[in-house]
C-alpha cells in the first residue's frame, strides 16, 4: 500500500483505540525540497507512526513542536532554509527550499474526515479530490478545512459558506496543486487521493518471491497468482495468493478491477505463460512484462495472433538494464522499469538530467478558435465517441508532466462542458479573434502562476497525440533543450515545449504568428512526429479520420472523482 494509505490505515486504528494523534502534511513548497504537496506524517502520543515530510530534517521538529503549535487549532509552519531568518536554521534543513506543513492535532474520541475520506476512496478503489484551505481571512473557512469530491465525500466536515462552497469546488475542478482564490483571500491545496498500483505477479517460481517483496515496500499491493501454489509462506507480502487450477480469467476480473493494474509474467513454462500473456493482453493492464528473451515472447504472441511490437504495454525483456544477474537484482530492474512506466519516464541516470528533480511542465491546450474553415466547432468533432478537444486534453493529463490548462474562447462553454470531467484549468481568451498570439500569451501568463520550469504548447485539433510523445518532448527539456518541437512534414511545430527562460519571447508574437518562429531556431530539439501532420480543419479531414489507427485514447481512471454541478 501506498504511505497515504499506510497513514490513514494506523489513523483507524488510533481512531478505534480512542487515542489522539498530530497529522502534518506537507501543503507548498518552493525550491528544493524532498518531499512534494501531499507528504504526510502520522505522530501518536509524541511517537512517530508512518509517512514523513522531509528526509529527516523537520521529522523531529514536527515530533518535538508539532502539538504545541496546532493546540488552537489547525496552523500551517513555513520552514525555511533559504533564509537565515526561517524556521528551518534551527532544525537543520539543508534543501535551499521553503516548506509549508499544515499541523492537525486530532483529540481522543474524535476523527479526522480527510483520512476517513481516503479510506472510503481506497475502499471503492476510486480516485477521489481532497481540498483542503492553507491559508484564509474567513471564519467560515479556517486553515484546515476541507471539501471533498469522490466516495465518502459526506466524512469531511462540510463548510457553511455557499460562495466558499461554490470556489472550492471549482478549484476541485482543476489541476492538482495550490491555488490562490484571491477575491475570497483563500488559498487551497488540490490533491488527487488515489488507491495504490496494483502488481499482479503471474507465476510463483523462486525468483517472484524478491519481487512480491521489493514492490509492497515500493507501495505496491501484489496479487501472486499461477495454477498451484506450492509454498505460500514465500509470499507473505503479497496481499493475495490465488491458485487458478488454469482458469485465469477470475485473475482478469481482479485485475480489471484495480484502479492501476501492473502484470508481471514469470513462470518459466511457455503454455503457462502464453495462457497468463493472453489474459493480461485482454485486461486493463497498464504495463505487462514477461521475464525471458524478446524471441520467446515474440513467438508466444505469434500464437495468439499478435503481431510483436502492436502493444506497446508488452515488455520483453523485462526490466531496466542495470546488469541485473541474481533473482534479488532482478527484482530490483523489474520495479525500476514498473516505476518509471508509473511516472511516465524514461529509467535513465539522474546526473545526466539538467532540470530539476521535480521540474513541471505546464501544458496549454489552445481550443479558442472560430473554426471558420470547417464551419463547426472543431474542437467538438466526436472521436471514438469523444469530443476531439476531450481526446487531446485526456491524452495531456495522462502524461503527467504537470498542470494542464485549455484555453477557449469561441464556443467557450461547448469547450468547457466538454472537458468538464478532467482536472483542468479552464483559462478564458476574449481576445481570440486577434490570432494565435493571444491564447499563447494567456498560455503564459497562467503558466507563469504555476511555478512550472516549462510551457507545453498542444494545439486542440491533433487527433493523434498520445502520452509517449508528450513524454518525449517532456524529457528533451529535462535533458537541457530551451526548445523541444515536433517534426512532421519537413516542419518543426506543435506540440512544442518551451523552457521558462524563453517565455518573454512567446509574449512578443502577435495577430495569427505563432510559435514556429522560435521553433526554426538552431537550438531547438525536433523530436520526429508523423502523425502530427494530422489535423482538422475541414470536413474532408474529418472523414479522412476513419482511415488512420487512432491510438487507443488516454484512459479514464477507474472511479475517478464525480463532477461537480
Amino acid at each position: 500500500m501506498n504511505e497515504l494509505e499506510r497513514i490513514a490505515r494506523e489513523a483507524a486504528r488510533l481512531e478505534a483505540e480512542g487515542s489522539a494523534f498530530l497529522l502534518a502534511t506537507v501543503v507548498r513548497v518552493a525550491g528544493s525540497s524532498y518531499r512534494r504537496p501531499g507528504a504526510r506524517m502520522l505522530v501518536g502520543e509524541g511517537r512517530w507512526i508512518a509517512g514523513c515530510v522531509s528526509g529527516g530534517c523537520l521529522e523531529g521538529d514536527v515530533m518535538l513542536r508539532g502539538l504545541h503549535r496546532c493546540r488552537e487549532g489547525a496552523v500551517v509552519v513555513t520552514y525555511d532554509s533559504a533564509s537565515e531568518d526561517g524556521e528551518a536554521w534551527s532544525v537543520g534543513l539543508g534543501c535551499n527550499g521553503i516548506v509549508d506543513v499544515l499541523l492537525e492535532h486530532v483529540e481522543r474520541g474524535a476523527r479526522h474526515g480527510a483520512l476517513a475520506f481516503a479510506r472510503a476512496c481506497f475502499a471503492a478503489e476510486a480516485t477521489g479530490t481532497l481540498v483542503t484551505v492553507i491559508r484564509s481571512a474567513h471564519r467560515a473557512a479556517p486553515v484546515g478545512a476541507r471539501l471533498a469530491v469522490g466516495p465518502g465525500r459526506e466524512l469531511v466536515r462540510p463548510i457553511e459558506d455557499s460562495a466558499i462552497v461554490q470556489a472550492l469546488e471549482r478549484a476541485a475542478r482543476g489541476a492538482p496543486g495550490v491555488v490562490e482564490i484571491a477575491p475570497l483571500g483563500l488559498a487551497v491545496l488540490v490533491e488527487r487521493i488515489a488507491p495504490s498500483p496494483q502488481l499482479f505477479v503471474l507465476g510463483s517460481g523462486h525468483d517472484a518471491a524478491p519481487v512480491v517483496t521489493l514492490a509492497q515496500s515500493t507501495g505496491m499491493r501484489v496479487t501472486v497468482a499461477d495454477r498451484a501454489i506450492r509454498d505460500r509462506s514465500r509470499f507473505l507480502a503479497a496481499e493475495r495468493v490465488v491458485s487458478t487450477d488454469g482458469i485465469w480469467e477470475n485473475v482478469r476480473d481482479l485485475i480489471d478491477a484495480a484502479a492501476d493494474p501492473y502484470v508481471v509474467i514469470m513462470h518459466h513454462q511457455r503454455d503457462a505463460d502464453r495462457d497468463a500473456l493472453a489474459v493480461a493482453l485482454a485486461s486493463r493492464a497498464r504495463y505487462i512484462g514477461v521475464l525471458g528473451p524478446a524471441r520467446r515472447t515474440n513467438e508466444i504472441l505469434g500464437t495468439l495472433g499478435r503481431r510483436p511490437g502492436a502493444d506497446a504495454r508488452v515488455h520483453a525483456p523485462i526490466g531496466l538494464d542495470v546488469g541485473a544477474e541474481t533473482p534479488e537484482q532482478i527484482a530490483v530492474a523489474i520495479l525500476g522499469e514498473i516505476q518509471a512506466v508509473q511516472r511516465h519516464r524514461s529509467g535513465g541516470v539522474l546526473r545526466d538530467r539538467a532540470r530539476a528533480l521535480h521540474a513541471d511542465v505546464a501544458i496549454a491546450i489552445l481550443a479558442a478558435g472560430g473554426s471558420r474553415r470547417l464551419g463547426r466547432p472543431k474542437q467538438l468533432v466526436r472521436i471514438d465517441g469523444s469530443a476531439l478537444v476531450h481526446r487531446v486534453t485526456a491524452t495531456c493529463v495522462a502524461a503527467e508532466a504537470g498542470p494542464v490548462c485549455v484555453v477557449v474562447g469561441a464556443h467557450a462553454e461547448s469547450v468547457a462542458e466538454a472537458v468538464r470531467d478532467l482536472p483542468v484549468t479552464l483559462i478564458p481568451n476574449d481576445q481570440w479573434q486577434d490570432g494565435i498570439a493571444s491564447s499563447i500569451c494567456a498560455a503564459v501568463r497562467w503558466a507563469e502562476t504555476t511555478g512550472a520550469g516549462a510551457l507545453a504548447i498542444v494545439l486542440g485539433d491533433q487527433p493523434l497525440l498520445d502520452v509517449a510523445h508528450v513524454t518525449a518532448l517532456r524529457d528533451a527539456w529535462l535533458a537541457g533543450a530551451d526548445f523541444v518541437g515536433s517534426r512532421f512534414l519537413d516542419i518543426v511545430g506543435a506540440p512544442a515545449v518551451f523552457d521558462r527562460s524563453r517565455w518573454s519571447e512567446l509574449t512578443r508574437l502577435v495577430g495569427d504568428q505563432g510559435a514556429g518562429r522560435l521553433l526554426r531556431t538552431a537550438d531547438v530539439i525536433a523530436i520526429d512526429w508523423s502523425d502530427g501532420a494530422v489535423d482538422v480543419d475541414t470536413e474532408s479531414d474529418v472523414g479522412d479520420l476513419a482511415t488512420w489507427s487512432l491510438p487507443r485514447a488516454a484512459p479514464r481512471v477507474r472511479g475517478e472523482s464525480d463532477p461537480l454541478p
